[in-house]
């Protein structure tokens, strides 16, 4: 028994000794190393630097965008996550310039509010309505259109391998609900066209329908009448209302007569400086 243990240790220890100086392990040391280096490598990217994905997207950490704020290093911004290098116009977003503060951070709620403040300069939106917010989107496409886009901000709206975040996704939700609201606005506005309207400091307020009233072109001309959004609400729009129209009879508890007007004419005089 005993001499079969050493003759199983001394199997063993040749094995171990031929794999040690065999190509086998130099080929996993190598192997464990290039692992190692490249998770090293991968932690000072996205800490300091952008990363370039295989399509030629840049994938930019908070550090790494505050670099680009010179003439020298290139003028860079974000909005909604998405960054567009600004260099070509410098006369704007150059140092020293009006929209500098824009460059090397995401500062989203500014381009609504107007606050160029370092507080007033956040990629956080949840305060902005979805109006609001729709409009955002129009400036991430005049971006588009006037600059070069160079790729995402890891942060609030994209995680580290560029896919969209849970932040994201509620923000497409957001401009989802505003644009079928303007849809439904638009609609709206074909059924009830808005009135001309003009002011006078003597006579008061004039309000009239004609058949392009509103900036809508149709082929009758109504006559103008107080539209409320709610029954319960104080406000309202001068709307052109077509009086034998089913969307007239259907909608007669938000329609009003203006005071001293003819509810046949298709002109009224009020006397105030509400339309």
């Amino acid at each position: 028994m005993l001499y079969n243990k050493y003759v199983w240790l001394f199997f063993l220890g040749s094995t171990v000794y031929m794999l040690y100086y065999s190509d086998y392990y130099k080929t996993v040391e190598k192997y464990f190393v290039n692992q190692y280096d490249s998770i090293v490598t991968l932690i000072k990217v996205t800490s300091d630097q952008e990363i370039r994905t295989k399509t030629g997207e840049i994938l930019f950490t908070q550090n790494a965008l505050k670099k680009y704020t010179t003439l020298e290093s290139g003028l860079y911004l974000s909005i909604l996550g998405q960054v567009f290098d600004v260099s070509s116009g410098a006369k704007h977003y150059g140092p020293g310039e009006t929209y500098h503060v824009f460059t090397g951070c995401d500062g989203s709620a500014a381009f609504i509010t107007g606050d160029f403040t370092a507080s007033g300069l956040t990629d956080d939106v949840s305060s902005l309505t979805n109006k609001q917010i729709q409009s955002l989107i129009n400036w991430v496409e005049f971006y588009r259109k006037t600059y070069v886009y160079k790729g995402k901000l890891i942060g609030r709206y994209y995680n580290k391998d560029g896919s969209p975040t849970i932040e994201r996704h509620k923000l497409e939700e957001r401009i989802q609900i505003a644009m079928k609201r303007d849809s439904i606005e638009e609609e709206r506005k074909t059924r009830f066209p808005p009135c001309n309207v003009e002011w006078d400091a003597t006579s008061g307020t004039r309000v009239w329908c004609s058949k392009n009233s509103g900036g809508v072109t149709r082929n009758w001309i109504g006559v103008p009448r107080m539209l409320y959004d709610n029954p319960g609400l104080k406000n309202y729009r001068c709307a052109c209302i077509r009086l034998e129209s089913k969307e007239y009879k259907e909608n007669l508890g938000m329609i009003r007569v203006y005071d001293g007007c003819d509810e046949n004419s298709t002109i009224c005089m009020i006397k105030s400086t509400a339309a």
